[in-house]
């Protein structure tokens, strides 16, 4: 793989504070723009590196309109942030409760646009093997 110029975070806001500078430039909460998998108790125990959780985020109303926004938006943050011979890692995070479905599948989402776009892109999941939180 290339040079790395792209973290992107997915965190859950249940399990603690969002990462801040340096690590995320740009944080996007999700929380409230998308439906929680977690609602349904046949979801609540997956993660988004299941394909059903998958399909279940990315067919929500508003997240191809979301995840469009935040491909535009970090993209324009690497193309200022990026200079011939003096490159800078951008950090991108993306929290939803509990770190472990709207999250994950954004963030491997995104990371797979901006690869496309022919950036290098590292992706991190800060809480997807916490436990389940209990709400």
């Amino acid at each position: 793989m290339g040079l790395i110029q792209l973290v992107v975070t997915s965190f859950g806001y249940l399990h603690g504070k969002p990462p801040s500078m340096p690590t995320a430039h740009h944080i996007e909460d999700v929380r409230k723009a998308l439906r929680d998998p977690h609602v349904d108790p046949a979801f609540r125990e997956l993660d988004g590196f299941d394909p059903r959780v998958q399909q279940r985020v990315l067919n929500t109303p508003g997240a191809s309109d979301l995840l469009r926004t935040l491909q535009n938006r970090t993209n324009r943050l690497l193309e200022h942030n990026n200079k011939p011979f003096e490159p800078y890692l951008v950090g991108v995070a993306i929290g939803c409760a509990g770190g472990r479905h709207r999250s994950v599948v954004l963030a491997n989402e995104l990371a797979e646009r901006m690869r496309r776009w022919g950036w290098g892109v590292e992706v991190e999941h800060r809480d997807i093997r916490k436990p389940v939180v209990k709400r």
